[in-house]
């Protein structure tokens, strides 16, 4: 399912908010759930100042059932998780402004939401990623989210490819380390899926390690925790992916089936 960021920098200049620019919000809603996307993330702190700016406004039953449909907390996700280590690696500017949603929208690839003002009423935000100059897809106006959606379309289900390569012939290789034994046993679960070419490689441990999928390549390359183990086992796995979206794809399918010991 495709979700949204909230600009968190759209609220912090904002003690109230008036009833047109609430309708403005539902616009851009109704106008997402067109295009198939009814989530927008945001911080929970954010979520419940925003919900405080609209009590009392004309229609309140109305607007608390679109704030309720519409706005997620917390950010992390599942897909921001992924990527929280991409944005820790850098640091983030609007302005002067340390920004966390237009970072985490440009990341992603995704669109980020901002409440109306003329200030972001802009189809695009320049943000700084470190000394680089990045622009993020940005919407506040029903207008926006046609211009960007029409161009670029919610992505339809991904044709992934299976391998050819029967299981027992699929190559499993690893160090010659502690743990192997239980790398072993579990590299053995993983060549049974249709989209495993093989294990490559161990991975150094990470006691601290707490994530499953901990990286994913554009080669189909798909490095993998098993947080449940003390030291933090990890491998790396060859998938049939042929692009990132893919093989992010077949990251999930692996978290779904063999991700929960």
């Amino acid at each position: 399912m495709v979700e949204i960021y909230f600009n968190e920098l759209s609220l912090t200049d904002k003690d109230s908010l008036c009833y047109e620019t609430v309708e403005k919000m539902t616009d851009v809603y109704k106008e997402l759930v067109k295009y198939g996307i009814t989530t927008c993330r945001i911080n929970e702190k954010d979520r419940k100042d925003l919900f405080h700016r609209l009590k009392g406004l004309p229609n309140e039953k109305t607007i608390k059932n679109f704030y309720f449909s519409f706005f997620r907390s917390p950010y992390e996700s599942d897909a921001v998780e992924e990527k929280q280590e991409e944005y820790y690696k850098h640091s983030w500017f609007y302005k002067e402004q340390e920004c966390f949603g237009l970072a985490i929208a440009f990341i992603l690839n995704s669109l980020c939401y901002s409440i109306f003002d003329q200030t972001w009423n802009e189809t695009y935000i320049t943000i700084s990623k470190d000394s680089q100059k990045v622009n993020v897809k940005h919407i506040c106006t029903e207008h926006e989210v046609r211009f960007h959606l029409e161009r670029w379309p919610v992505k339809s289900e991904l044709e992934l490819i299976t391998c050819n390569i029967a299981e027992k012939d699929k190559k499993i290789v690893l160090r010659d380390d502690h743990g192997k034994d239980k790398l072993l046993q579990f590299s053995k679960k993983l060549v049974r899926s249709p989209y495993v070419i093989g294990v490559i490689n161990s991975l150094p441990h990470q006691s601290h390690n707490r994530k499953f999928i901990k990286q994913i390549e554009e080669n189909g390359l798909i490095q993998i925790g098993l947080p449940w183990t003390d030291r933090g086992l990890g491998l790396v796995v060859q998938t049939t992916g042929r692009t990132k979206e893919e093989t992010e794809k077949i990251a999930d399918i692996l978290k779904g089936k063999y991700g929960y010991k």
